[in-house]
C-alpha cells in the first residue's frame, strides 16, 4: 500500500509541474527531458529511476568506501593526514567494488562486435564491475589503492549513459557523509572484520557490516 501510495504522489507531482514547466522551462532533470522532446512514458520511467538511483546507490557506497578504509587502514590514514580527500577515496572504491555491478541494455540495431553479432530486440549486459576492473585500464585493478590513476572507472557509465545525477553523488558522499560520519564516530571500526557481507548483482554493496565506535 505504501508503494502504491509513494507512486501515486510522485505522479501527481509530476501531473502538477509537466505544464508549469512546459511555460517556464529550468534546467532541472524533469524540464531538460520535456525540451529535448520525449515521450510522457520516457519522462515517467526516467524519473524513477532518478529516484531510485538516488536512494540505493548512495545507500551501498557510503558503507562500502566506509568498509574499505577501514579494511584498509593504511588508506585511511592517507585521507585523515591529508594525502588524500574523501573524494577520491569514494570514487575509488566505486571503481574497485562498483554499486552498479552491470546494467541491461536493448540491442537497437544489427551489430557485431568482436565477433559475436547482435541483433535487434536482443539483449545484453554491460558488466561495470568487469570493466572497472581491466588490468589494461588500471595499475592495480583489484587492489584498493588511492594512489593509483581512477579516471577511467565507468561506475558512473559513460559517453550518452553517463549518470545524470554522477556530481550530486560525489557531492553527497564525498563531500558531506564520509567525512561526517568519521568525525561524529570517534574510533570506528569493524566489529567483527569478518562478520561484514557483501552482495547484489545490479546493485551491490554490504548486507552485513557491524561496526563499533567510541562514545
Amino acid at each position: 500500500m505504501t508503494h502504491i501510495t509513494e507512486e501515486r504522489a510522485c505522479a501527481d507531482n509530476l501531473d502538477a509541474r509537466i505544464p508549469a514547466l512546459r511555460d517556464a522551462p529550468d534546467l532541472s532533470l524533469l524540464s531538460v527531458q520535456l525540451q529535448a522532446g520525449l515521450s510522457d512514458a520516457q519522462i515517467r520511467a526516467n524519473v524513477k529511476l532518478a529516484i531510485s538511483g538516488g536512494q540505493n546507490e548512495p545507500r551501498d557506497a557510503i558503507a562500502g568506501t566506509a568498509w574499505a578504509l577501514l579494511t584498509h587502514p593504511d588508506q585511511l590514514a592517507m585521507v585523515q593526514g591529508g594525502q588524500a580527500t574523501w573524494m577520491r577515496a569514494f570514487e575509488e572504491y566505486a571503481r574497485w567494488i562498483s554499486p552498479i555491478g552491470m546494467s541491461p541494455r536493448r540491442v537497437a540495431r544489427r551489430d557485431t562486435v568482436n565477433g559475436v553479432t547482435f541483433a535487434p530486440e536482443d539483449r545484453v549486459f554491460l558488466m561495470f564491475g568487469s570493466g572497472n576492473r581491466d588490468a589494461a585500464a588500471f595499475a592495480r585493478p583489484d587492489e584498493f589503492d588511492l594512489t593509483q590513476d581512477a579516471s577511467a572507472s565507468i561506475a558512473f557509465g559513460a559517453g550518452p549513459h553517463f549518470c545524470a545525477g554522477a556530481w550530486a553523488s560525489r557531492a553527497l558522499i564525498g563531500e558531506v557523509a564520509l567525512p561526517m560520519l568519521f568525525n561524529r564516530l570517534a574510533g570506528l571500526r569493524l566489529s567483527p572484520p569478518e562478520a561484514s557481507r557483501f552482495g547484489g548483482w545490479a546493485f551491490r554493496g554490504p548486507l552485513t557490516m557491524p561496526v563499533v565506535w567510541n562514545c
